[in-house]
């Protein structure tokens, strides 16, 4: 496998070597969420995609400027504020700070920039001026019941209108994709300021009162933080056409710029029951309540098992395989940290030879684990490769680890083994946490399901630890399986009894 990067780019439909315009620097913009209500765990999948990709490329040494922006402006923000009788602001306002929160909980990086469009509306119309002045641009009467004028964009005077996409202007037909609207020159021109209507959001404009399209918001943010052409342009599967197809158009039209991004980067749907999961069709999970039941690492590795560009289909199922995939991993950082913790009573070759095959395999694990990630991180951010190699890394550790009087003397083993780990958890965000971090978030999570208390399970622990020191067998073994019957698994050790949930 190569150890240059490639990246799959959406515009050519191939893999490229992926060399930033300039050299040691990335600039990249990912569409952000519109919000309207809070985001279900669809979204957090492109989220959480371009957050693996910016922590690997920052983790080859890369300064990476990177804008998620919020798009606080848009007809399903003004139309749920009018459903409930509330300012289209202060809707979005409300939903920020929950997205923020989720986001908050899911462990992504928070991105250079964040801008809202509320907040560029400035950017916004001295783009659409630009592109009325060169032509691609053309001013019409408000409709019906609004004050001023609109401005479309006109697709016909754009010679590579359907590059990303590969559609082809004159195969779709009027009134299938796009609104007929006499007003406009051709059924697929799109807006890029509309007038302002009684009870929506308005800025003053040379067109009068009004507010963005959807389309020229992002155009104008990007632009405003990375400059009129930028490396990466990122975002779900689903706003390749029309939001990405119309991006390019209107931006290369109103500053004679191209590419307006060099490499177009679309993660694959997530969904439910072979559908996408989305708020139209009524299947969306929203992530809060998800990382209410599970911890959010559990989340992540769903996603990141997945390549970024395949479909995922989501089910609780697979959530559990995943929260049990983390239980070993989590098991076998606690074999290497007790490992780790011993003086080396001998060199790793050493163990090697006297330890045989368990031990000849975890340290070819650990110490080929970085070279083998990268392989897998610079083939198009291949992460279900990378995580395989975690699985396989996470089984060595714990099949070495079942011989205890092995554990003492193999901290030389430990050392590779635990920066592997930590290498995956600073690019994937899994097996990150403290294993006793883990562990404690599943308890918590499990017992606040079943209406049960750590202090009700620990009394019933103690109260087995007693009936063992009174040799009272029967009270014992009978205590031990109204625990497992609650998912309680316990552990005898020569400190004492300890004890955690199951998964699953």
């Amino acid at each position: 496998m190569p150890q240059e990067l490639r990246v799959y780019n959406t515009l050519t439909r191939k893999l490229e070597p992926f060399r930033p315009a300039e050299p040691g620097r990335v600039r990249m913009y990912v569409c952000g969420m519109t919000v309207y209500d809070y985001c279900h765990i669809g979204h957090a999948r492109a989220m959480i995609t371009f957050d693996v990709v910016v922590r690997w490329l920052r983790e080859t040494g890369l300064d990476v400027t990177y804008v998620r922006n919020y798009t606080d402006v848009d007809d399903k923000i003004i139309a749920r504020a009018a459903e409930a009788g509330e300012d289209p602001l202060a809707l979005s306002a409300r939903f920020i700070e929950a997205l923020d929160e989720d986001v908050g909980r899911l462990g992504l990086l928070t991105p250079t920039h964040q801008p809202k469009v509320s907040e560029h509306i400035d950017d916004i119309i001295a783009l659409v001026e630009r592109i009325v002045e060169r032509g691609h641009g053309y001013v019409v009467p408000a409709a019906e019941g609004a004050e001023g004028h609109d401005v479309f964009f006109s697709v016909r005077s754009f010679p590579r209108y359907g590059q990303l996409s590969g559609k082809n202007l004159d195969d779709q037909r009027a009134g299938e994709r796009v609104d007929v609207d006499p007003r406009k020159r051709d059924p697929a021109d799109f807006a890029l300021w509309k007038a302002a209507r009684p009870g929506e959001p308005s800025w003053p404009s040379p067109w009068g009162p009004g507010r963005p399209g959807w389309h020229i918001e992002c155009s104008a943010m990007s632009m405003r933080y990375l400059g009129e052409s930028f490396d990466i342009h990122g975002g779900g599967i689903d706003l390749v056409f029309p939001h990405h197809e119309n991006e390019i158009a209107q931006s290369e039209s109103g500053t004679g710029v191209h590419p307006f991004a060099h490499y177009w980067m679309h993660n694959g749907h997530l969904t439910m029951a072979h559908e996408k999961m989305s708020k139209s069709l009524g299947n969306i999970v929203r992530i809060r309540d998800i990382l209410d039941e599970v911890p959010a690492e559990a989340l992540r590795l769903l996603y990141v098992e997945t390549h970024y560009r395949s479909p995922l289909p989501y089910s609780s199922a697979r959530l559990v395989e995943a929260m049990a995939a983390l239980d070993r991993l989590y098991h076998a950082r606690e074999v290497l940290a007790e490992m780790a913790s011993r003086p080396p009573a001998a060199s790793a070759e050493e163990l090697v030879r006297d330890l045989g095959e368990p031990a000849a395999q975890l340290h070819e694990l650990a110490s080929r684990f970085p070279e083998r990630f990268a392989e897998a991180m610079n083939e198009d951010f291949n992460t279900s490769r990378a995580v395989a190699l975690v699985y396989d890394l996470t089984r060595a550790v714990n099949r070495f680890g079942n011989n205890k009087k092995w554990r003492k003397r193999s901290a030389a083993l430990a050392e590779p083994a635990l920066a592997a780990f930590d290498l995956a958890g600073r690019v994937l965000g899994i097996g990150a946490l403290e294993p006793e971090d883990w562990f404690r978030q599943v308890r918590e999570r499990r017992l606040r399901a079943m209406g049960r208390s750590e202090a009700e399970v620990q009394a019933l622990v103690d109260a087995r630890v007693e009936a063992r020191k009174a040799r009272d067998w029967a009270r014992a073994d009978a205590i031990r399986e109204e625990l497992a019957e609650l998912g309680v698994v316990l552990m005898d050790t020569a400190d004492g009894t300890r004890w955690r949930m199951r998964v699953g």
